[in-house]
């Protein structure tokens, strides 16, 4: 997530700050969320449940490419997920760039955990979303 938001600020240097801020902002929230999610589930769920999520790139009118379902694969595996594949669902047209984005199903696996790694990475998660 920290990579995404310093190619957002790398390729925004002539936008008002106003703007910057508030593409950084909501991607942040976005995959900070996601995260607090995928760590909240672990407690719930059993060994060997599997996840799916249909989540699309983004390309804004900064032209910067949000990578979506690479990035919440990435944050998954961090909290203790097996990522089973990342696989297109179907490409739809970016009404700004009017390029070809994928939308994506993300499947993941949660094998399972003791308590006190899911514990250690709830922490690790909440210093993500700070």
């Amino acid at each position: 997530m920290e990579e995404t938001l310093r190619m957002v600020h790398a390729n925004v240097q002539r936008r008002p700050n106003s703007e910057i801020n508030k593409i950084s902002r909501v991607t942040k929230l976005y995959f900070g969320g996601m995260a607090r999610h995928l760590s909240e589930l672990r407690c719930v769920l059993r060994p060997g449940a599997q996840l799916a999520y249909v989540v699309g790139d983004q390309a804004s009118y900064l032209r910067v490419m949000i990578r979506t379902g690479e990035l919440l694969g990435n944050i998954a595996q961090s909290l203790g997920y097996e990522l089973v594949g990342i696989d297109l669902f179907r490409t739809r047209l970016a009404t700004v760039t009017r390029e070809q984005l994928r939308e994506e199903v993300v499947v993941l696996r949660w094998p399972g955990g003791d308590a006190r790694k899911v514990l250690t990475e709830d922490l690790n998660a909440q210093r993500l979303r700070n």
